[in-house]
């Protein structure tokens, strides 16, 4: 029962992920639809909506969700407490580089991938977007083992320098992580192409679940202290959720977060509670 249980969170991460990139990829159809887009403005349009959905996304999480005691205590998913770490602030140097990092990627990543037009089916976006998940997941998850073997360990160090997270260390990386990182991210757009309302969705989603990810709070996407406990300890929980790892054993088993966005880790915490009571019955 453990394992379906298991598996059910799983798949509700991906789900959520293909749900919400669908929602989002309409909203852009309808936006974008009648609009001739050239070359040029495709890839201003998808670095600009990275750039500001990752500020924007991440402010909220660490100026408003963490600054209200009520929400940050209620949504904390970190389980095993570590020594509290300032991040460093920002600089003009340090976002100029960062965005000329991401619109050289955006120029690169769309001259080379296959361009389709999808249009606004339902079915077929889902579909899309479920396969882009497990697919970039996959991805994700053999560069960031390699980035754990001792020849690769060293360009992984910048991203682990902090072990209480905040949603910006999801974009803490050394040049050469964050090439391999965006390489692994995009490869399923070669295999899959893109329809640019696709790739500006999941451009959203995906800066809302990589920053959820690394701010220790359990808000919509991430239901347990799954990458909390991969910086805590350095070693497995290499993936973005934990389907691959348990298909590899390379799972640190995370503590599940229940709650109403999490209708699995309820259903697995109701599981366990009922099975304790029946034990204390017994005996």
């Amino acid at each position: 029962m453990q394992k379906i249980l298991n598996f059910c969170s799983d798949i509700e991460f991906y789900l959520k992920i293909a749900v919400s990139c669908t929602i989002v990829q309409q909203v852009f159809y309808l936006l974008l639809n009648n609009i001739k887009i050239d070359f040029i403005t495709q890839v201003l349009l998808y670095w600009l909506l990275g750039s500001i959905s990752f500020y924007s996304i991440g402010i909220l999480i660490e100026k408003g969700i963490k600054n209200n005691e009520v929400l940050r205590d209620k949504l904390t998913a970190r389980v095993k407490k570590v020594k509290n770490q300032a991040f460093p602030s920002f600089t003009i140097r340090g976002i100029i580089t960062g965005e000329i990092k991401a619109f050289l990627s955006a120029l690169i990543i769309l001259y080379l991938a296959p361009e389709v037009h999808r249009g606004n089916s339902l079915l077929l976006n889902l579909g899309w977007f479920l396969m882009r998940i497990v697919a970039a997941d996959f991805c994700f998850y053999v560069a960031h083992r390699l980035l754990h073997t001792k020849f690769l360990q060293k360009i992984h160090l910048k991203h682990h320098e902090f072990r209480d997270s905040s949603s910006f260390v999801a974009g803490h990386k050394s040049l050469v992580e964050y090439i391999i990182v965006a390489i692994a991210d995009v490869l399923p757009i070669f295999i899959f192409g893109y329809d640019i309302t696709q790739l500006c969705a999941w451009s959203v989603i995906g800066n809302a679940y990589n920053l959820e990810g690394h701010s220790s709070l359990s808000i919509f996407f991430i239901p347990s202290d799954f990458h909390d406990l991969h910086h805590t300890c350095f070693n497995g929980n290499y993936g973005i959720q934990g389907f691959w790892d348990r298909i590899f054993n390379t799972l640190n088993p995370p503590t599940k977060k229940p709650g109403v966005m999490f209708p699995v880790s309820f259903i697995k915490y109701i599981t366990i509670q009922s099975s304790i009571s029946n034990d204390i019955e017994k005996t």
